[in-house]
């Protein structure tokens, strides 16, 4: 029977906390990956952070949380020279930090373009550059990138979030072509629908919920877990 198994591994997920992020970091505990999670630090989340970090240690999964902006380049590389030091080294990266904010084009602004782009794009390159040296120097890595399906359908109604999204396609062909012969494996995945508490807000009636699964051909929104799973399989050994 297949099973991933991550234990020993050292893992970071960028914005691990809640919706996808929060499924990537339980899957990765519950096969045995040590994950740190990032968060902003909001303290009207402090209580649910410090919940998730209970319940996986509960489980028999070991997990820290870190307040680090993902736009904050010197915080991350602390962050993750801080993993190196006291682990020893990082074998896996996460990066799922993202925002979508649906509107017309015509309702945006330079100051939104900017910061919609550097919050789903510019956020996954600081992250990339903080750990890329530390796993070529053990020719071992493990880069996993949390893209969107706007990159392929235009998505729920930003072109800043659908453009930032293909970009991350980009920056994975570009990681693999250069990287993957010193050890390190990227590759990228693009979740559709996820019921996430963000989706919930924006689908917040009965019949907004239910046109929205009647568009999806399985019958299901899709859960975090699912691509927490999937991103587990391709940290392990079986994603090579």
């Amino acid at each position: 029977m297949l099973k991933i198994d991550l234990n020993g591994k050292i893992a970071l997920v960028t914005g691990g906390s809640r919706g996808i992020g929060e499924g990537i970091t339980r899957c990765l505990c519950n096969a045995g990956a040590y994950t740190v999670f990032t968060h902003t630090g909001n303290l009207a989340r402090s209580k649910r952070i410090e919940e998730l970090v209970e319940s996986i240690i509960k489980e028999g999964g070991k997990t820290k949380d870190a307040a680090v902006d993902a736009l904050d380049y010197t915080g991350m590389s602390a962050l993750v020279r801080s993993i190196v030091k006291e682990r020893g080294r990082l074998d896996i990266l996460v990066c799922n930090v993202g925002k979508n904010l649906a509107r017309d084009v015509a309702e945006m602004n330079e100051t939104d373009w900017r910061r919609f782009i550097d919050i789903n794009l510019s956020s996954v390159f600081y992250a990339v550059k903080a750990a890329i040296s530390h796993m070529v120097k053990r020719h071992y890595g493990r880069i996993i990138l949390i893209g969107s399906s706007a990159a392929y359908d235009g998505g729920g109604g930003a072109i800043d979030y659908a453009a930032a999204k293909a970009g991350i396609s980009g920056m994975m062909l570009y990681l693999c072509k250069v990287y993957v012969k010193k050890g390190i494996n990227t590759n990228v995945v693009h979740p559709c629908v996820i019921g996430t508490d963000l989706v919930r807000e924006r689908y917040n009636t009965q019949e907004l919920w239910q046109r929205l699964v009647s568009q999806i051909p399985v019958g299901r929104v899709g859960r975090p877990e699912d691509i927490g799973g999937m991103v587990a399989f391709l940290a392990s050994s079986w994603g090579c």
